[in-house]
């Protein structure tokens, strides 16, 4: 019996890197393959964000803007059933090699598209409908390949890595698709992301891989659940639900961040102040990878609960109008935040492969990323509703006590900083409630591999 519920037979041992006491450095084939990855995602989310801005400019639309977003994620949800069931059954290497070149390709038809001024909104969406399921097959093949590519000591960093790695492309891709799209138009973003795309297919094509990694994770042949039994799994299963639970709820608040965040110091404090807080968040980000580095495995419930905690905190705190006149304060606060997010990220990654056997990882993260991208797609579907339609009305009822006006303020912006407030109350319930489960979690981390 398989330790998620259903029968299954593996003819096949899934071999892992041993560890090395000769090297404390990442394996060459893994870090080859990661920075591949990441300037190729970097230059993606580049043009994606600049594509988004473009139309907007284009059209006059926010609608045309926020309808990238939503359509690149529906895509990644509608090709994971298919990739859950069928990923362990294909050689990844040549997986990677055709998602990179399908990235590229699309970049090369979005850019004739554009060129010829012949590119109606419904081509430019289908168009990256394609290019969001290559980038859904890339996150879900490189995630499952880590335990595979390193050694076990070495776990931690990578999946240190491969977790920061998002976080830095979606603080540094918005500002660059910007200054792109306002320089030369949208011809230097595609121009950024073909070349990107290249650069990833070189770093998978010409790499040594592990023989373990090339090989099939399961013969092609075998019968393998599909998406719904996979998340069904995860819920029935003691060891996965506080991972389920709370990685979904902090992809709902990370998402929900990303809007709120922005648009309540626009709004609040004007431009200047937001540049200052975005060269805060990166460098606290950035102190946030390094501290990570040194983490130890038996810690990674202890640093998971520890940022997830400053972070929903910091978050209520933003709900406070007496801090938007303590500015020594405001940026501290926001440092602590971004350095939470790699780690967060990073303790959780580590913590889903701990508890996930090798052989079963693309199904069940396929199902897990359908619950985290669907609670981040819930994100960019509500947070504006909740300001507009509720937030925002509700700053001019009369029935208020005046001590709730004073706690809150009712200044420009305060809605959205309520937002932020209701989100940190959110993240922080999932996290008192599912505290002790992580805490086993963390010991059994410790102990199996």
């Amino acid at each position: 019996m398989c330790p998620f519920g259903h029968r299954r037979s593996w003819p096949l041992p899934v071999p892992r890197i041993q560890p090395s006491l000769q090297s404390r450095r990442l394996p060459k084939a893994f870090t080859v393959l990661w920075a591949g990855q990441l300037v190729s995602n970097f230059g993606t989310q580049t043009s994606l964000y600049a594509l988004g801005l473009w139309l907007f400019q284009r059209d006059g639309q926010l609608a045309s803007f926020t309808t990238v977003a939503i359509v690149i994620l529906l895509a990644k949800l509608l090709a994971l059933p298919l990739l859950g069931r069928r990923l362990s059954g294909w050689p990844r290497r040549r997986v990677m090699l055709l998602a990179n070149g399908l990235g590229g390709t699309v970049t090369l038809l979005l850019a004739i598209a554009l060129y010829r001024q012949a590119a109606p909104l419904s081509l430019i969406l289908a168009l990256l409908s394609v290019a969001a399921v290559a980038e859904a097959t890339l996150v879900l093949c490189f995630a499952s390949l880590i335990p595979q590519m390193v050694p076990i000591e070495q776990l931690g960093r990578a999946n240190g890595l491969f977790a920061s790695g998002d976080g830095l492309v979606m603080a540094a891709a918005p500002l660059l698709g910007a200054v792109l799209v306002g320089v030369g138009g949208l011809a230097g973003a595609l121009a950024l992301d073909g070349g990107t795309c290249l650069v990833a297919l070189a770093c998978v094509g010409l790499v040594r891989w592990p023989r373990a990694a090339l090989a099939p994770l399961q013969p092609r042949q075998t019968w393998v659940p599909g998406l719904r039994a996979g998340v069904s799994e995860l819920w029935a299963n003691p060891l996965t639900r506080p991972l389920l639970l709370l990685g979904t709820t902090v992809s709902f608040a990370m998402a929900a961040c990303e809007i709120l965040f922005p648009a309540w110091v626009l709004t609040a404090s004007g431009a200047t102040r937001l540049g200052v807080a975005l060269l805060v968040g990166t460098g606290g980000f950035g102190l946030g990878v390094l501290g990570w580095r040194r983490v130890e495995r038996r810690h990674w419930a202890s640093a998971l609960l520890s940022a997830l905690a400053f972070q929903s905190v910091i978050l209520i705190g933003a709900g406070l109008v007496v801090f938007e006149g303590l500015p020594v304060i405001w940026f501290l606060a926001l440092g602590l935040f971004s350095a939470g997010v790699p780690i967060s990220g990073a303790a959780l990654q580590s913590l889903w492969q701990a508890v996930t056997p090798v052989e079963e990882q693309p199904r069940l993260f396929a199902a897990r990323f359908a619950m985290e991208w669907s609670a981040r797609l819930a994100a960019f579907c509500s947070i504006a509703l909740l300001v507009d339609r509720f937030l925002q009305p509700a700053m001019g009822w009369t029935f208020w006590p005046g001590w709730i006006r004073e706690t809150m303020g009712s200044s420009a912006g305060r809605p959205m900083a309520i937002g932020l407030w209701a989100v940190g109350w959110l993240l922080l319930m999932v996290l008192v409630w599912q505290s002790e489960h992580i805490k086993r979690q963390g010991r059994l981390a410790a102990t199996l591999f």
